[in-house]
């Protein structure tokens, strides 16, 4: 077996008491900044469970991220996060809002622009931050990436430090329950391409294997009984979700995700259905290129 090592410094719950887990975390902090889009915090009660809860707590709401977030954006957050003298920060909602809440917290702690601090080698740790995802997709929460989009260039850029981990991930399916039949299956799509392509990456190592393949059978269970009972394991596809973010923090991604990066930057397709889109003809070419990893894919 060759060498490799594997990490995740995020420390993560899996169906906490909520009200018990987030009085735990946030027992040292008074002034807490929280990052959301503009639905999901209020159509789940997250805001009015915060404020209602923690009245002793100060809460400064900023909910203006976008799908596919913006580098103004993320300025704009971590000015307000600066600004409002935040000393911690939740990020609420699928992959958007948690890419654009690390970005937001690094920025609350690093002044300089935005490529200027991509491309610096040594930097502050950012602001405290704890992830909450309401999506079955993005991972984001036990990862380090965070990919921003360059509006003028139509590109994306990951913008990951090792600063730029959360602390805490709390993993709560209910909030899954809210979303509807296309972004559910949607974001799935999504986790199993993360976990499918750090599998067959060069990049992979015995761990993160057995990680991805723990991930590819439970979504392939999900998707099977869906379609033939539309019944939906949300548990499990929270579970799963963040295994494949485990996964491509190890591996990264492949060619799949920049051709899915393409037809949502400029097509408007979302990016869990650009990459279940892509996937057929990926296979194909996969298997035409006589990948390894392609038949052991068939005993999962």
């Amino acid at each position: 077996m060759d060498k490799f090592y594997f990490y995740g410094p995020v420390k993560t719950f899996f169906k906490p008491e909520k009200e018990e887990i987030f009085r735990e975390l946030l027992t040292y902090y008074d002034k807490i900044g929280v990052i959301s889009g503009k639905s999901a915090i209020y159509k789940t009660g997250f805001r009015d469970f915060l404020v209602t809860t923690y009245q002793e707590k100060e809460f400064l709401f900023f909910d203006e991220v976008e799908e596919n977030p913006s580098i103004n954006t993320v300025i704009k957050g971590a000015k307000f996060l600066r600004k409002n003298r935040c000393e911690i920060a939740i990020g609420f909602g699928g992959g958007s809002s948690l890419d654009a809440a690390k970005a937001m917290a690094f920025f609350a702690k690093n002044e300089g622009g935005f490529y200027e601090m991509l491309s610096k080698q040594i930097v502050e740790r950012s602001l405290p931050l704890i992830l909450v995802p309401t999506t079955c997709g993005t991972g984001s929460e036990v990862n380090n990436y965070s990919i921003i989009t360059d509006v003028e260039k139509a590109d994306k850029i990951n913008f990951s430090k090792e600063t730029t981990f959360a602390d805490f991930a709390v993993l709560l399916p209910e909030y899954l329950t809210f979303l509807n039949e296309e972004v559910l299956i949607s974001t799935l799509f999504d986790a199993f391409t993360h976990a499918f392509e750090g599998y067959i990456s060069l990049k992979a190592n015995p761990f993160s294997d057995y990680i991805a393949e723990a991930a590819l059978k439970n979504i392939i269970s999900i998707l099977k009984t869906y379609s033939e009972c539309k019944s939906f394991d949300y548990e499990k596809a929270l579970y799963s979700s963040s295994l494949a973010g485990f996964v491509i923090l190890h591996t990264g991604t492949t060619l799949l995700h920049a051709f899915g990066y393409y037809l949502t930057n400029h097509k408007g397709i979302h990016h869990g259905k650009a990459n279940a889109l892509l996937l057929p003809v990926y296979f194909k070419m996969l298997k035409n290129s006589s990948v390894k990893k392609m038949k052991r894919l068939n005993a999962l």
